[in-house]
């Protein structure tokens, strides 16, 4: 399967750029990146499509 790329907007972080097979396996990257042990809120999400186009799944991530 191939990787999607992520942009997540993280309150004190900023902007993060992740890959991923899915959403999902990119929210535990990013979580494991950060530290396990920080809690922190995603602002903003969307995936890259196409490298130029930016599909907005905040609602989705919010969810999980």
């Amino acid at each position: 399967m191939d990787e999607e790329k992520y942009v997540f907007e993280i309150e004190h972080f900023g902007r993060l750029e992740m890959k991923g097979e899915s959403v999902f396996k990119a929210l535990e990257t990013l979580k494991n990146e950060l530290s396990p042990d920080i809690q922190f809120k995603i602002l903003k999400a969307h995936v890259i499509k196409n490298d130029d186009f930016l599909i907005d799944i905040s609602e989705l991530v919010a969810t999980v």
